[in-house]
Parts: C-alpha cells; sequence; structure tokens
C-alpha cells in the first residue's frame, strides 16, 4: 500500500507542474480540479496491477497521464473553426525556474518532468512517451538550454536593476 501512495504522490506532483501553463489553465482553483480528474484516470493503471513489476506499472501510469493532458490541451488549442488559437506568452513575470518551466513547450516540458521530477530515467520517459531514446534526449537537452538561457536573463535582469533604488533616504 505504500508503494501506491508513494507512486500516487509523484504522479499528482508531476501532474502539478505538467498542468501549470498559463496557456490552459488560468489559475489555482482550474488547475486542482484538472489535476484531480487526469489523476483519477491515471491511478487506475497504479490500482489495476499489484504485483511484482511496480515500476513499469508507474511508467504506464505516467504515460495515461500526459495522453489525458495532451487531449485536454488538444481540445482547448482548437477553437470553432478548427484552427489553431495563438498562445500568448506567460503573463506571469520573474525569473524563477518554475516560469521558465512553464514558458516551454508541451512536448520540452513533459520530456524534463518526467527526468527532473518523477527521477525516470531516459529509457522510461521515452516508454512512457511513446517515443525513441534519442528524441526524448533531444527534447532534454533543448529543455535544459531553454531554461538556462531564462536564468541567465533573468540574472541579466537583475544585475541592470539598481540597487539601492529601494533603499533612498528621506530626510
Amino acid at each position: 500500500m505504500r508503494e501506491w501512495s508513494d507512486d500516487a504522490g509523484a504522479l499528482r506532483r508531476f501532474g502539478l507542474a505538467l498542468v501549470r501553463d498559463d496557456r490552459f489553465v488560468f489559475d489555482d482553483v482550474a488547475a486542482s480540479a484538472l489535476i484531480d480528474k487526469l489523476f483519477r484516470q491515471a491511478s487506475l493503471t497504479l490500482v489495476d496491477c499489484p504485483g511484482k513489476d511496480r515500476r513499469a506499472a508507474r511508467v504506464r501510469a505516467f504515460a495515461q497521464f500526459i495522453r489525458l493532458y495532451r487531449r485536454h490541451a488538444r481540445r482547448l488549442a482548437v477553437d470553432e473553426d478548427g484552427g489553431w488559437i495563438e498562445t500568448p506568452p506567460s503573463c506571469r513575470g520573474g525569473g524563477s525556474a518554475a516560469v521558465g518551466v512553464r514558458s516551454l513547450p508541451l512536448e520540452l516540458r513533459e520530456a524534463l518532468l518526467l527526468v527532473v521530477l518523477a527521477g525516470f530515467t531516459h529509457r522510461e520517459a521515452a516508454a512512457a512517451l511513446d517515443l525513441p531514446l534519442a528524441i526524448v534526449v533531444d527534447r532534454l537537452t533543448r529543455a535544459r538550454a531553454r531554461l538556462a538561457a531564462h536564468m541567465a536573463s533573468a540574472r541579466e535582469a537583475v544585475a541592470a536593476w539598481p540597487q539601492s533604488a529601494h533603499l533612498r533616504i528621506v530626510k
């Protein structure tokens, strides 16, 4: 039972990080409701697979969560005319890593979160994403490069800001 709860907690944390996208989920209440819905459907894989191969069941649960979220994002991205809606840039400012991860395209964010947050190996991430290993490694490289560039630009913005502007002495 403890193994299942550990896997369920990891799946919920992964879902929270994946769903936090300003293009499709605008507030914490909507994110929470979406995560609960997707988690209930994806966690059935964990419950239905008692036995020795917990790692494979975990990979299948994460893969199911990703498929369900992709379906949800596709439904929201297509407007009534069948065309794609232009996705606005992130409306939340800042230079935190969370903002950088949220600004990544979905395919890069999925690969990065599976390896970094969920602790999957590259092969397990490739199995969960149903992609060849080389593509997953490429996506990880691009995601890390974009995240590093985001953090570097945030550091430059902080360095350019006058440090004593908020410490002005008034007599």
